[in-house]
């Protein structure tokens, strides 16, 4: 836990326990579950000294990444020896930790879960996954992330613009829902679903990972760009400072294209206040607005219509240096 939670210094990388705290508030998750795993290694066994000492030392961090208490659970485990993991320790079974935990395992942690909101009133996005030729047609796995995709539909493939029909959709081994059956639900899918989706009037080598599907009306496409100003929150153990006109890696969902921060507007305040305009350089921990020029057109939105398409993170030398969501597609 110390290696994974330490802060940077100079030359040495901090933790990676807390770089992924940050990136998974920055992608979206709002709701964690902290499972302290082989505390029965522990000295001693079941140290509840050890388990609050954990605890203390990372929920203020993780509150102060904009997590809400009632969202975050610590959950004592052995995943090794499958404690706490279905079955609640007992006085008989593990009597030191049943001594002083009383709260859930870590699946009954799991179902309270609070479900995400599914968008599907909003325009059909499809994140491809994955693409093959199985049969008739060309198969594609991906999530949908809002709207509502039916069989027979005519569907436009971004950023190329090519149109498909939908012949079929399968959702694999997931039963019937809602009262409807296996019949029914194959003929459509919801936001929040991931499914295969059979393609006809398209060629396969059209098709890649991070492709995305969408009805092919104008009004109801994404944009397909290469600029775009974004809001960034540039992380604490940065190496090189950003300055204009640096290079990174842009990873949106299934994509990754180079890209270059080709002006810093603002540095920002907490609350969104403009703290300084045009700074020359962007030093680690900082909040920033940018423009970013991408090496090729892609799908992005802005965060505030659709956040699987508005949130991205930048890697440089295999490092991440910031985490961001658009602002304006210009």
């Amino acid at each position: 836990f110390e290696s994974g939670f330490k802060e940077s210094t100079d030359g040495v990388v901090g933790g990676q326990t807390r770089e992924h705290i940050i990136l998974a508030r920055g992608l979206g998750v709002s709701q964690l579950i902290v499972a302290v795993n082989k505390l029965d290694a522990a000295e001693p066994k079941w140290s509840q000294q050890r388990y609050e000492e954990i605890k203390t030392k990372l929920l203020p961090f993780m509150l102060a990444n904009g997590l809400k208490p009632k969202r975050i659970r610590f959950i004592p485990i052995s995943g090794l020896n499958g404690i706490n993991i279905k079955e609640k320790p007992t006085t008989t079974t593990v009597p030191k930790l049943a001594s002083w935990y009383t709260g859930p395992t870590l699946l009954e942690a799991i179902d309270t879960f609070e479900p995400a909101k599914r968008n599907s009133e909003k325009p059909l996005r499809v994140i491809l996954t994955d693409v093959y030729v199985e049969g008739k047609g060309v198969t594609t796995r991906g999530r949908i992330v809002q709207g509502v995709v039916q069989a027979s539909d005519k569907l436009v493939v971004l950023p190329i613009g090519d149109q498909a029909t939908v012949t079929r959709i399968e959702h694999g081994a997931l039963g019937a829902a809602d009262g409807d059956s296996p019949i029914d639900r194959n003929k459509y899918a919801t936001a929040g679903d991931t499914v295969e989706i059979v393609l006809n009037g398209i060629d396969v080598a059209r098709l890649s990972p991070g492709c995305v599907l969408s009805h092919p009306h104008l009004s109801l496409r994404p944009p397909v760009k290469r600029k775009c100003v974004a809001k960034i929150l540039v992380m604490k153990q940065l190496g090189v400072p950003i300055i204009r006109g640096a290079t990174a890696l842009m990873h949106m969902h299934s994509v990754d294209i180079p890209t270059v921060l080709s002006k810093l507007v603002s540095v920002n305040n907490r609350d969104g206040s403009v703290k300084k305009e045009r700074p020359r350089v962007l030093p680690g921990g900082a909040s920033a607005t940018v423009e970013m020029t991408l090496q090729d057109r892609i799908c992005m939105e802005k965060y505030t219509d659709c956040r699987a398409l508005g949130r991205f993170v930048l890697r440089r030398g295999g490092d991440t240096i910031a985490l961001g969501i658009i602002e304006t597609v210009l």
